[in-house]
């Protein structure tokens, strides 16, 4: 298996080729067919910077869904044409003008770093052009600045962790937490989400505290967090990729999976982070969109088809091959006519399918993912993705958004 460095030397190896056979011919074109010219999808995912294998993971998502239908849709071929963020809001708005004006792009998917999401929300909504998110968590793009251009396939910011919180005053009768998360709109959605609704059933968050995107030392962070053993319950947290295993690792060498029970969202404990946190997760609950172990036969299907095509233990190529097939099957239902921009939108708005995640549509009120969350717990299992693993404890079917939720109280 290769980790993620090799990988990562890999995907700059291949995006250095395709800027050479660029050169020659389109990014990753397609000829024209009898049926129409190439339907064009602009991807924007980071291949730079510390979010880089999330990228070249959800990438791979989209190819897969694509390969299988052998990049056709309705007699028309179809043309993914790629661009790197960076994770950079500026360097995102280019990339994104670029798609539009120059590449003339139909549809564009992807998107990782909400503050790029945010960056790009306008130009979406001046173009016209459809844009279905597949993991940022922006909540405000399918809140109070959604619009009828914009789609995502997952949760928005803070969901996962409103439904924890619940879980654990309700089903572990937990009633006392402290929170640390990443400083920027990801985390602190997430930490607000959880203290508001852990404190709304009686629980109290007694300490919240939040480190920068790419802390090196967390040892100032831990040791704060170490003062409330004894006092609070939990310890709910917050990171993503680098950062995440920084800090539970150093956690564990602080003893704090000792002291409390840990929860967390997602991206800071799944797949290969999970693998490379060992001990120091065992136990730990996660609240996630996606994890392996659902039991749900478009999932075993999904799996199959990544293993044979060389997947590895990252679980984010699943987001990219869902908002592929999301496209997908609008692209299906309208005979792959996507220049009919209002038939293709109206389509996005009512697909339904069987997916890895379970049932999936999307909300008619914020045009979000309504779909299945799960609850897993890290477990020494020495199972097929690793000695350790996420085991499902709790299924949340059609988990509502809880600021969708509010508006209705």
């Amino acid at each position: 298996m290769k980790s993620r460095e090799e990988r990562t030397r890999n995907l700059r190896s291949v995006i250095i080729g395709i800027t050479f056979l660029c050169v020659l011919v389109p990014a990753w074109s397609f000829p024209a067919s009898a049926s129409g010219p190439a339907i064009k999808i602009g991807v924007l995912y980071p291949f730079t910077g510390p979010y880089t294998f999330l990228g070249t993971e959800m990438l791979r998502g989209w190819e897969l869904a694509l390969g299988q239908v052998n990049y056709k849709i309705a007699g028309r071929p179809v043309e993914l044409i790629v661009e790197d963020t960076k994770a950079d809001p500026s360097v995102s708005v280019t990339k994104v003008n670029k798609l539009i004006q120059k590449d003339q792009v139909h549809i564009l998917g992807g998107v990782v770093s909400s503050a790029v999401a945010y960056a790009i929300r306008d130009v979406v909504e001046q173009s016209r052009v459809p844009l279905v998110i597949t993991m940022a968590n922006a909540g405000g793009l399918t809140r109070e600045k959604r619009s009828p251009f914009i789609f995502r396939t997952c949760q928005p910011g803070g969901t996962g962790s409103h439904y924890i919180a619940q879980y654990l005053y309700e089903d572990l009768k937990l009633r006392t937490a402290v929170v640390s998360a990443a400083d920027y709109a990801y985390g602190r959605d997430h930490a607000d989400m959880f203290k508001k609704e852990f404190e709304r059933l009686g629980g109290k968050v007694l300490f919240e505290s939040f480190a920068p995107l790419g802390t090196a030392n967390f040892g100032p962070y831990i040791t704060k967090l170490a003062e409330f053993a004894g006092k609070a319950e939990i310890l709910h947290f917050v990171y993503a990729g680098a950062d995440g295993i920084r800090f539970v690792k150093t956690a564990g060498e602080y003893g704090l999976n000792k002291k409390f029970t840990y929860s967390n969202w997602a991206c800071t404990m799944d797949g290969s982070e999970l693998k490379e946190m060992g001990a120091a997760a065992e136990g730990a609950y996660l609240v996630n969109a996606y994890i392996f172990g659902v039991p749900f036969q478009a999932n075993k299907h999904f799996l199959n088809i990544d293993k044979q095509k060389g997947g590895t233990i990252g679980v984010y190529d699943v987001f990219g091959y869902l908002g592929a097939q999301v496209v997908l099957n609008a692209l299906e239902k309208i005979q792959g006519k996507v220049e009919s921009k209002e038939e293709f939108l109206k389509a996005l708005r009512e697909v339904r399918f069987e997916s890895p995640v379970g049932p999936f549509q999307f909300d008619a009120r914020s045009q979000n993912a309504l779909v299945n969350i799960f609850i897993a717990q890290a477990k020494k299992v020495k199972g097929e993705f690793g000695e350790y693993q996420n085991v499902l404890v709790k299924t949340i079917p059609r988990a509502q958004d809880p600021w969708w939720l509010e508006q209705g109280r």
